[in-house]
């Protein structure tokens, strides 16, 4: 019972590594088999090491293969609907009261196994991965750049002209747009996509904050589009563990001549397409 529920303290991917980890994969093969990076699987394997109060790679798999066979069967490998089903044939021998009591503990034992059975699988399934996604014309609060129209922008519009003053010569501005009230349902791993356009040198990176956290999670750099009207997204950004609940996100950037980006649009997920 105790393995059972322990896997609601890992993401779909963490079981996934799990997987491959009793399967005796390297840390290559098995970024190599779910097509992440090495160093994303040592993330999930320390997760796993703290969570099942381990510190090596061996520990964990003996806890697992313990864990695992305390759900499904007594120490000496027999099932316990056997167990139980000796128990009622030793009971035959006796009154048939007694035979009674034992019939009676054998059907619940075998509702209980039963039962366990279906909490393993509600707990293993996998869950639909929580997805929000907002216009970045939108923000709650910001101190550089403001809403433009881009005829092929989503929306039609952009939070644009982030990272540079509003007016000729278009000079370099550092500043910041913040979203707030993002309601995170899943405990988990965020990903980040931002859609974006750019026409301007691409030097100066996007530094990506969650709530009222002093350093940043990540950075990105813009590409130049050689367009402001001409779109693309990043690629997946991973930030980091996040908690159920409210949270908040915020962009800044040291700013760049002409703009470091006119923001569209940006995704938030606990798990990457």
């Amino acid at each position: 019972m105790w393995y059972v529920m322990k896997q609601s303290n890992f993401t779909i991917r963490q079981k996934e590594v799990i997987e491959l980890l009793m399967q005796g994969k390297s840390n290559k093969q098995i970024a190599l088999a779910l097509g992440i990076a090495e160093r994303t699987i040592e993330d999930h394997l320390n997760h796993i090491y703290s969570t099942l109060g381990v510190a090596s790679r061996a520990e964990a798999i003996i806890q697992l293969g313990k864990t695992a066979g305390k759900v499904f069967s007594d120490p000496a490998g027999e099932s316990t609907v056997d167990e139980n089903n000796e128990q009622q044939y030793s009971g035959d021998r006796k009154t048939g009261a007694t035979r009674k009591n034992n019939k009676t503990f054998t059907v619940l034992s075998i509702l209980s196994v039963i039962g366990i059975l279906v909490i393993a699988v509600l707990y293993l399934q996998p869950k639909k991965a929580w997805t929000y996604e907002r216009e970045a014309e939108f923000p709650d609060e910001f101190t550089i750049g403001q809403d433009l129209d881009r005829s092929n922008a989503s929306g039609t519009k952009v939070h644009g002209q982030f990272g540079s003053q509003s007016t000729a010569p278009w000079s370099a501005q550092p500043g910041f747009v913040k979203y707030y009230d993002i309601n995170i349902t899943q405990k988990g791993e965020l990903y980040l996509q931002i859609k974006y356009s750019k026409y301007s040198k691409s030097s100066v990176p996007i530094l990506i904050y969650l709530d009222d956290e002093q350093d940043p999670r990540k950075s990105t750099y813009p590409a130049d589009q050689g367009d402001w009207n001409k779109f693309t997204w990043t690629e997946w950004i991973p930030l980091g563990e996040i908690a159920k609940g409210t949270h908040s996100i915020k962009f800044f950037t040291n700013g760049q001549e002409f703009g470091t980006a006119d923001l569209d649009k940006f995704i938030l997920t606990t798990e990457p397409p």
